[in-house]
């Protein structure tokens, strides 16, 4: 069942930033610490394929305007 932002409880708000932080980090954590370390090797290096397809996830949403600004994120919180 969906929830508006507005109908979500804190601790629920606060689950829901924690899980999509979580995701979005580790694909990028981890390619970011791959790339760190075998950067000496492969100084050409291609993302990895789950690195590229966060990317690109996180592109298409923001193109059709999946995301939201900062202003209307506070308004719809009651700031």
């Amino acid at each position: 069942m969906e929830k508006t932002l507005g109908a979500l409880s804190e601790k629920e708000f606060e689950e829901l930033v924690e899980r999509t932080i979580d995701r979005r980090l580790e694909v990028w954590l981890t390619q970011l610490a791959d790339a760190l370390i075998g950067w000496q090797e492969e100084e050409s290096a291609e993302l990895q394929p789950e690195f590229a397809a966060s990317l690109r996830r996180a592109l298409e949403q923001a193109r059709s305007g999946e995301g939201i600004d900062l202003k209307s994120f506070r308004d719809q919180m009651g700031r």
